[in-house]
């Protein structure tokens, strides 16, 4: 008897685990915007924001990485309405659909260990399309993020 209730626990524990995933997320002023788990990350330090005339309002200009050009998406502008701080961390994204952006962000992405509780969709009311639902996770929602939809949002507004 002993043996089965041994043998039930860690059944238990390798279920809940199972369904435990590690995402990222990182933040736009109040809200915490999660990254598609197919989504290549990556934080950019010490680099230069180089302005772009003409530029539309979503892009932030340019900065140079490893000899590339690559557009600064100000989320500030996307999420708010309004430019991002002086002070705002780069994040360089790889979508499998699309060429490598930069995001504005604040502060650096954090870690969560989601559980298949946090996985549960909320209903948001006045969501972007990109944004299709949100995750409770701790009390703390989280916006589930379509970096695609938005990108081809963005392409679409562009012209491109």
């Amino acid at each position: 008897m002993g043996t089965q209730k041994y043998a039930r626990s860690e059944e238990v524990s390798a279920s809940s685990t199972s369904f435990a995933s590690s995402r990222f997320c990182y933040r736009i002023g109040t809200y915490s915007i999660l990254l598609e788990p197919n989504l290549k990350a990556e934080v950019l330090t010490a680099h230069t924001v180089y302005p772009l005339p003409f530029a539309p309002a979503w892009c932030g200009g340019l900065v140079s990485l490893r000899g590339d050009l690559f557009p600064v998406m100000d989320m500030h502008k996307i999420v708010h309405g309004k430019a991002a701080p002086a002070q705002t961390q780069l994040l360089l994204i790889q979508h499998p659909q699309f060429p490598p952006v930069i995001l504005t962000c604040d502060g650096l992405p954090y870690q969560l260990k989601l559980s298949a509780e946090d996985l549960t969709e909320q209903e948001g009311e006045n969501l972007p399309s990109w944004i299709p639902h949100t995750l409770l996770h701790n009390g703390q929602t989280l916006l589930a993020a379509d970096h695609g939809r938005l990108l081809r949002q963005i392409q679409r507004t562009s012209g491109k």
